[in-house]
């Protein structure tokens, strides 16, 4: 059996927690706050939490793979039921206006028909269609395995960012759709990252039963059954002699960090998290305003997150795009939002022999999808402890 110790109890954390803890190491996860959950509990923003990204994910059988390797299935402990459709407004250039589409997940029936009724036609999907290899290689070749020292990964679409890759489009609009995906900079990414659109199309996107916290409250419950040791208010870092909690030293075979930031050290922030709450008016629960300052937006509670350069003020962004609430605002603060990705994402990575990043601190503002496949692959790379 082998002392595992999880640094961050976020969805990296717990996920990692409970694949190891079923594969019988010993497993201790570290919070440093009072509360263990991390950013599916929220983002603190104003003295409260808010949603930390749209409440939904893609890729079910990740979630359902989680739950099933390390105990019963998902549906014993929380329910997942279809998410509605993404509020998309795309900035038009003569001769072509702009549009506001409402793209629905999961079918290619629904999502031809929406392009369609918004725009005219559709080259949408049949260029989503060319994307299903270039997925097929991305999972397989890079978010499904673990990177370790000096290991090098040849990703499809080599050579060109998402924003290069998208000009395959010949309609800007849908050029704009294709580039502007949650937490990915399309300068500097690979162009492989264009694949998303296709993978939530493809599989859908889905709501958990209480959303992000549903999500925290279930894996906890699988942890529990587990009987996996999970201490809070415990600052740990990491030293070359090994790790190092509360100043004193801790014994531990493996590492997983999950903190949610590389311990060598994060890119800094560019975009900020905006919370708002209106009176007498509504925004889409999922939305996206193209242009060359993309914003975009998700409901919490009882107001929304709205994404944006640091620079820019979103509210400003989504008037111009027809969604002008600037008067209705009755509240609102901010706080600096996760850097956005850049570089092709290896969700479970190792800087050095018996450490492991997973989560944010692998992958900067890694989804809950990416993290959950690197993850399974810690888990399946570490194997079982011998009996």
């Amino acid at each position: 059996m082998a002392r595992v110790l999880v640094v961050g109890s976020g969805f990296a954390g717990l996920s990692a927690a409970a694949r190891l803890a079923k594969l019988r190491h010993d497993v201790t996860v570290l919070e440093r706050e009072d509360e263990p959950g991390g950013r599916l509990l929220g983002v603190p923003i104003g003295g409260e939490r808010w949603a930390a990204g749209p409440e939904s994910v893609t890729l079910p059988g990740v979630f359902r793979d989680l739950f099933r390797k390390s105990g019963r299935p998902m549906d014993a402990l929380i329910a997942i039921s279809p998410a509605g459709p993404r509020h998309h407004v795309v900035p038009g250039r003569w001769p072509r206006r702009g549009a506001a589409l409402d793209l629905p997940f999961g079918t290619r029936g629904a999502q031809h028909d929406a392009v369609v009724a918004a725009l005219g036609d559709d080259a949408w999907s049949p260029w989503l269609d060319g994307l299903a290899d270039p997925w097929d290689q991305l999972r397989r070749g890079t978010l499904e395995v673990v990177h370790e020292p000096g290991a090098e990964t040849s990703p499809p679409l080599a050579g060109r960012t998402v924003e290069r890759f998208t000009r395959g489009l010949r309609d800007r609009r849908l050029r704009r759709l294709a580039a502007d995906l949650a937490g990915i900079d399309p300068t500097r990414a690979p162009a492989v990252l264009a694949v998303w659109p296709y993978v939530e199309r493809n599989f859908g996107r889905w709501r958990f039963d209480g959303g992000s916290a549903g999500l925290a409250a279930a894996l906890l419950t699988r942890l529990r059954e587990r009987k996996v040791t999970i201490e809070t208010g415990m600052v740990a870092e990491l030293t070359p002699a090994g790790p190092v909690v509360d100043g004193q030293p801790r014994e531990a075979d493996v590492v997983v960090w999950a903190a949610g930031a590389d311990p060598a050290g994060a890119p800094p922030s560019t975009r900020r998290l905006h919370a708002v709450r209106l009176d007498g008016a509504t925004l889409p629960d999922d939305l996206v305003v193209h242009g060359r300052q993309a914003v975009r937006g998700w409901r919490s509670g009882d107001g929304w997150v709205l994404e944006s350069a640091a620079d820019v003020d979103p509210l400003d962004v989504l008037a111009r795009g027809g969604l002008d609430v600037r008067e209705a605002v009755t509240w609102r603060d901010s706080v600096d939002a996760s850097p956005l990705l850049a570089e092709l994402p290896r969700p479970a990575r190792s800087p050095r022999h018996g450490l492991w990043l997973v989560g944010g601190a692998a992958v900067p503002g890694a989804s809950l999808e990416v993290t959950g496949m690197g993850t399974a692959a810690l888990a399946a790379h570490l194997g079982p402890a011998p009996r």
